[in-house]
């Protein structure tokens, strides 16, 4: 009685704790970030001329009113549909915003994906000390403070890969990583990394992987078309190159030109990532997650191969089931409170 009790106060004070951070990062978001002003844009261009969100934009924070990206209004619509490939957060954005301001509304998601992902990872690990520890960890905090999609995609990645090692909710998580793609189109490379993972492990049939993979790929050119994006080969240069006209940018980039970016990401993301791999290596041998340490693996490679920026938040929800993987090598998971608010386990389900 008296161990329930303890432990009962333990998870009471974690939920307190982990709503106190969420709230922290609600009411100071990241100062001067471009990218939510970008968002706010399209979500006002839903209802206001080109012209009205142009002066709005502008001239709402000394960052917007700086950048050379925002000299006109023609320059704003060339640069939107960088950031229009994420329609499931910005609809997001849009319903939220009937009640509360748009920039609100932007950092609403953020705090509250914080507080989904604590949940997921309490109940991934059953310890709550070592739980708040690793949410008060300043790059997590620094994803829920951003006003980018980046918080609420880590939140629904997370809860996937949750599903199935713990719950054995392989429909689900599936269904939940498409979901994701309305966030970041990019989740493709996780979804396709879990299919193959799922395949391999014969949860599921190989043709059927394969179409929800076909599928997958489908739904993400799809985005990208009715978002008129560049392409990849634009936001490649854009980013991690240099340049302020995306419409007239060639569509190729040369491999001397991704070799000197990928150089410069890997300077800046390796001694970032360089504990993590330490700590799955560490782990490996008494781990259970072993298989979805493998997923994120592959996909975090693929991402940066794709992709290779130095910025944290791309990689943050890598960070956070490693640490989970870490967590759980080390003996049971101890009581089972957190089992006695989830439903109990469900038998293995076959898609």
């Amino acid at each position: 009685m008296h161990q329930h009790l303890g432990k009962s106060l333990k998870v009471g004070l974690y939920l307190l704790f982990l709503m106190g951070l969420a709230a922290g990062c609600y009411r100071h978001p990241v100062p001067d970030e471009f990218d939510r002003y970008m968002y706010e844009a399209i979500v006002r261009g839903k209802s206001q001329p080109l012209e009205v969100v142009y002066q709005e934009i502008r001239h709402e924070n000394k960052r917007t009113e700086e950048s050379s990206n925002l000299e006109s209004p023609e320059l704003l619509r060339e640069f939107e549909p960088l950031w229009a490939v994420r329609p499931l957060y910005i609809d997001t954005v849009w319903l939220l915003s009937y009640f509360v301001p748009i920039q609100s509304a932007i950092s609403l998601i953020s705090a509250a994906s914080l507080f989904g992902i604590g949940i997921i990872v309490f109940c991934w690990t059953d310890k709550p000390v070592q739980s708040a520890l690793l949410m008060a960890f300043y790059p997590v905090l620094l994803l829920a403070r951003f006003g980018t999609p980046d918080a609420l995609s880590a939140l629904l990645t997370i809860l996937a890969l949750w599903l199935i090692s713990e719950r054995m909710q392989i429909s689900l998580a599936v269904a939940v990583l498409f979901l994701s793609l309305g966030i970041r189109t990019d989740n493709l490379l996780l979804l396709l990394a879990v299919l193959g993972l799922l395949a391999w492990e014969k949860k599921i049939r190989v043709s059927r992987a394969a179409l929800l993979a076909a599928v997958a790929i489908g739904v993400v050119l799809a985005i990208n078309h009715w978002a008129s994006n560049y392409g990849w080969a634009v936001l490649f240069r854009l980013s991690l190159i240099g340049g302020r006209h995306p419409a007239q940018m060639p569509h190729a980039i040369s491999l001397r030109e991704y070799g000197a970016a990928w150089l410069r990401g890997s300077t800046t993301i390796f001694p970032r990532v360089a504990i993590w791999i330490l700590l799955g290596l560490t782990t490996w041998g008494r781990n259970s997650l072993r298989p979805i340490l493998i997923v994120l693996g592959i996909a975090a490679t693929a991402h940066f191969l794709l992709y290779p920026s130095g910025d944290d938040r791309y990689l943050t929800w890598t960070y956070i089931v490693a640490a989970v993987a870490f967590i759980r090598s080390f003996g049971g998971r101890g009581g089972s409170v957190s089992d006695e608010i989830l439903a109990p386990d469900c038998a293995g389900m076959r898609v």
